[in-house]
């Protein structure tokens, strides 16, 4: 082997040596530190109907909290445009679930949106359903 191939070699290996230490700083970052946080809002499928019956409304929505640290929310439920109330509190991570239900007051125009907002951190998540009428 001449000089100038053991001098390859040796470049090559290095390369290979410092892309292995590359490889191994980005996984770990990625593993340890790169762990992705957020939170989830969600109306239970099952718990409302599209119609209303006897001028009241009711539903169960659910917040799961996987920001790895005690976060604060307010969530809000709205009719319409109009809000129908607040809801502050704080989580570690996990999931609860609330259930709510109104009366729908006269004079209400169908379909009209149902919609939950959740809150943090100057973050917001909204969910929805439509109610299309009476029965």
């Amino acid at each position: 082997m001449t000089g100038q191939n053991k001098e390859m070699d040796k470049i090559i290996r290095n390369a290979v040596i410092a892309a292995i230490f590359i490889g191994l700083l980005v996984t770990m970052y990625f593993v340890f530190a790169g762990k992705e946080t957020f939170s989830a809002l969600y109306i239970k499928p099952d718990s409302y109907s599209n119609y209303v019956e006897n001028d009241s409304v009711s539903f169960v929505y659910g917040v799961r909290c996987f920001e790895g640290r005690r976060t604060r929310y307010t969530s809000e439920i709205f009719l319409g445009d109009h809000s129908l109330g607040k809801n502050e509190f704080e989580m570690d991570s996990g999931e609860r679930e609330w259930n709510v239900s109104f009366r729908i007051p006269d004079g209400t125009e169908f379909p009209v949106k149902v919609r939950v907002v959740l809150t943090k951190d100057n973050e917001s998540y909204d969910t929805h359903f439509w109610l299309r009428g009476r029965r």
